[in-house]
């Protein structure tokens, strides 16, 4: 197989790479041709051995558009989203016919999927969309395509088993419910959060029980015998580290819980970097940076480059 049919982006069928075999009822069919012929010469009929041939006959032209009908066909990888563990990750693929002919009742599906069903008439190609279920993080390669027909009698199959190279990149199943450690910084770097903190004068107020006697203003108190303390808060800065230290848990359950946080992040559009053992990603924001923080997410602790061999 991987001499006939060597792993490719793009790979066109011939009669190098389609397999042809009767099926079930092909064979059947055949038997009876068989049973015809030994019937004709026991009792010498002429109509018997005229309906033989006839079947005969249909069943050499049927082997003929059976094998035709994947002949010159063009099966391309164009693309895939990605996706997360568990989830059903989506590859894009692109089915071509030849010049001079329409092409029906072809299947196309990767092993233990639903297979989808290509009818190309009119048009030159389509685009079809395959769901593979993801079992781990990282580089995904469902391996070898099932492309068959049999068409147009059913009497027997053609078939093969095609490697586009097609990988897609899968992250870490998302855990939420984290919250990220909040930092402190300057008043013209963030927003109030904390009323009651001591870094920046905001307000005065009047005095309540249990507010810091040291808050106080002793001169205003020594006027108008009315006490009234200073008001002090504390700025969040908006940025924020996702620290493989900060959360809990092994090695996957760590990276499930950093890209929940990078999500929630995202979805609430705060810059917000990646620390983990041997890659540091500085605070952004934006579609791209949340695909980096992903990615470095997905291919923690495995290798860099998809693998594009086979691996079914």
């Amino acid at each position: 197989m991987e001499r006939r049919i060597p792993p490719a982006s793009q790979i066109t069928l011939s009669q190098d790479s389609i397999f042809i075999f009767p099926t079930g009822q092909g064979i059947a069919f055949g038997a009876l041709i068989v049973l015809l012929i030994l019937g004709a010469i026991n009792y010498q009929s002429s109509l018997i051995y005229g309906v033989a041939f006839l079947l005969g006959s249909l069943f050499l032209v049927t082997i003929l558009h059976t094998f035709r009908n994947l002949s010159g066909v063009q099966i391309e990888f164009v693309g895939t989203p990605g996706g997360f563990v568990g989830e059903d990750i989506e590859f894009e693929i692109r089915v071509s016919r030849p010049t001079g002919g329409g092409r029906e009742g072809i299947r196309i599906a990767w092993p233990d999927t639903i297979k989808q069903w290509v009818d190309i008439q009119e048009r030159e190609a389509c685009t079809i969309e395959l769901f593979v279920k993801a079992d781990q993080r990282g580089w995904f390669n469902p391996g070898r395509m099932l492309i068959e027909t049999y068409y147009p009698l059913g009497l027997l199959r053609a078939w093969t088993w095609v490697d586009l190279t097609a990988v897609a990149l899968v992250y870490p199943n998302p855990i939420y419910g984290e919250h990220p450690l909040e930092s402190s910084t300057q008043r013209d770097n963030g927003a109030l959060v904390d009323p009651l903190g001591s870094d920046d004068f905001r307000d005065v107020r009047e005095y309540q029980a249990g507010d810091p006697i040291k808050h106080i203003i002793w001169k205003s108190y020594a006027r108008t015998g009315t006490p009234v303390i200073k008001q002090y808060g504390s700025y969040l800065d908006p940025r924020f580290m996702l620290d493989w230290d900060a959360v809990q848990g092994d090695t996957e359950e760590r990276l499930s819980r950093l890209t929940g946080l990078a999500l929630d992040a995202d979805r609430s559009s705060r810059d917000y970097g990646l620390e983990v053992p041997g890659t540091s990603i500085s605070p952004a924001c934006g579609t791209s940076h949340l695909q980096s923080v992903l990615k470095t997410l997905a291919l923690f602790g495995k290798q860099d480059l998809p693998d594009t061999g086979t691996t079914g």
